[in-house]
């Protein structure tokens, strides 16, 4: 099972690597560039943009790829946009390394993702935007319980092209 840990400034060397690998760009930088998203995850690692929780996927020891996790509340415009409900969280996530794909890691990595998600706000549902034509993704989201709400354009998404909306629904807390 993969594990995860805080990405630092140390990282984003590779972590630009892989947003250039064609299996990450087609899908992370197609309307934006690799030296941008390095911008913007430099600024939430150093702290200077603190909404959304950047984190390294190890596994096996190795660096295999990145992940985050946010409350659709700290993005109110996105949160409206995606119909988020309340409390809802939103996650993004890669695999990187080119020699991990196709191999399981990705379904593995959601199940890691929503637990750290939810240790860190407990029972949280989650919203999540893959391409609607990215089936990889959205078969490791299927394959750990999320369910398809919707197919369609998102507002504030830079294109019109269609998203494929999943939700992985909010556990009630039982307090005894």
């Amino acid at each position: 099972m993969p594990s995860l840990r805080p990405m630092t400034e140390e990282d984003l060397p590779t972590v630009d690597a892989w947003l250039r690998q064609p299996h990450v760009s087609r899908w992370w930088t197609p309307d934006t560039t690799p030296e941008a998203q390095i911008s913007l995850y430099r600024r939430r690692v150093t702290g200077q943009e603190q909404r959304t929780h950047m984190l390294v996927v190890i596994d096996d020891e190795i660096e295999v790829g990145w992940c985050q996790w946010y409350r659709w509340a700290d993005y109110p415009a996105d949160a409206l946009a995606m119909e988020a409900a309340d409390g809802e969280a939103g996650i993004d996530y890669a695999i990187g390394a080119p020699t991990r794909i196709g191999r399981g890691v990705g379904t593995q990595l959601i199940a890691v993702l929503v637990a750290e998600l939810r240790r860190q706000h407990p029972g949280a549902g989650v919203l999540v935007d893959p391409d609607a034509t990215n089936l990889a993704s959205r078969r490791v989201l299927e394959k750990n319980g999320f369910l398809l709400v919707a197919v369609r354009p998102v507002a504030t998404d830079p294109t019109d092209a269609p998203k494929a909306l999943y939700r992985l629904p909010a556990i009630a807390s039982s307090h005894s």
